[in-house]
């Protein structure tokens, strides 16, 4: 069986998980502070959507797609459900009577908002849209990168992994040394440059998988390196500078979410028995999950605006926040997130699957 056809359920299960890590982390931002200390590691799911990121697109390339049939399927697949939602924040802010430009609107819109240095700029409107921009970045040399790294071997990409990281790690700690008072930790945070590493490990696993490379660990294995690194991290955070916590987070998760992709993919890739992530309501809840990544911060900062007070009702209306966001999410991707995807394809496209495959992602190449 080809590689590249083959569905990574387990995948895309883990990617509501990770979903799941951001929007504890932000219900605890935006209503219950309380809980943060035990959820503040839930911001390190952005890095497991950038190696995931970068660990599809590279499975699933084919040689002869052109660059501009991949360019507007990456379009056609984020563009307009994050268009909405900033339509939709841009509605709230009118409501709140809160403070936003057009300019910053103009850059949220165009995904180039990351690239700027002011954090009002990074978060204006749907804040969480900032990870887009990384992902229009990351997107935008992913040809020319899967080019570059396809001509090394397996093993020499796995080493080529590890010097990513290491090279990330000591960025951040020079930078952190040499001028230890500016805001380091959340400028890398959200800036797409640095933030590449990730998604470059993603793609380096994915070219070895392809190249005939399998682990020698199980599930087990990889799943006790994720959330050992999280839990690990949640004590590290608690014990360094807050600005420094956000960017040495996203780096130093990056062996422990590898591992856990590395496991499931392989299991996926061999045939192994279903676990809980490959089963088919969390595949289903995987493929939510773009939807509720997008919305659920703008359903929870609409149930801060009701005016919750104390701590019970504050958890509430995070609870029923996080409940409403789910079925949102659901309701999104079948009646607005597929339906235009696959609208915006058929204008342009005359061959390859369409947006309802069964695929891991959308068949995707580097020419």
């Amino acid at each position: 069986m080809n590689d590249a056809r083959i569905r990574l359920d387990s995948l895309t299960g883990l990617r509501f998980l990770a979903a799941m890590l951001v929007v504890l982390y932000h219900a605890s931002v935006t209503l219950v502070p309380e809980m943060f200390p035990l959820v503040s590691m839930g911001q390190t799911g952005v890095t497991f959507f950038f190696i995931l990121s970068g660990f599809v697109l590279a499975w699933s390339m084919k040689p002869n797609t052109p660059k501009r049939q991949f360019y507007w399927r990456r379009f056609a697949r984020v563009w307009p459900l994050h268009a909405l939602t900033a339509a939709a924040a841009f509605v709230l802010i009118l409501a709140t009577q809160r403070e936003q430009s057009v300019p910053q609107l103009i850059a949220t819109l165009l995904l180039v908002q990351s690239w700027h240095a002011d954090p009002s700029w990074v978060y204006a409107y749907n804040g969480v849209s900032w990870s887009l921009s990384c992902e229009a970045f990351f997107y935008a040399v992913f040809p020319f990168l899967a080019v570059l790294l396809s001509r090394f071997r397996a093993r020499q990409l796995l080493r080529i992994c590890a010097l990513v990281f290491v090279a990330a790690a000591s960025l951040l700690s020079a930078l952190l040394a040499l001028l230890p008072a500016f805001d380091w930790g959340s400028l890398l945070y959200t800036f797409p440059a640095y933030r590449v590493s990730e998604f470059t490990v993603g793609v380096c696993l994915a070219i070895a998988f392809r190249k005939g490379w399998k682990p020698k660990f199980g599930v087990g294995v990889g799943a006790a390196a994720a959330v050992g690194s999280v839990l690990v991290l949640e004590v590290v955070a608690a014990n360094v500078p807050w600005h420094i916590a956000p960017a040495l987070a996203s780096t130093l998760c990056i062996p422990g979410f590898a591992l856990l992709i590395s496991a499931f993919a392989n299991r996926d890739s061999t045939g192994g028995r279903r676990t809980l992530v490959s089963s088919p309501v969390m595949v289903r809840l995987g493929e939510w999950s773009f939807a509720l990544y997008l919305v659920h911060e703008l359903v929870l900062r609409t149930a801060l605006e009701l005016g919750p007070v104390t701590l019970a009702e504050r958890a509430a209306f995070a609870a029923v926040g996080i409940a409403v966001s789910i079925p949102l999410s659901a309701g999104l991707f079948t009646l607005f997130e597929r339906p235009i995807e696959a609208k915006l394809r058929s204008m342009f496209l005359h061959r390859g699957p369409v947006a309802d495959s069964r695929e891991p992602e959308e068949s995707l190449a580097a020419k």
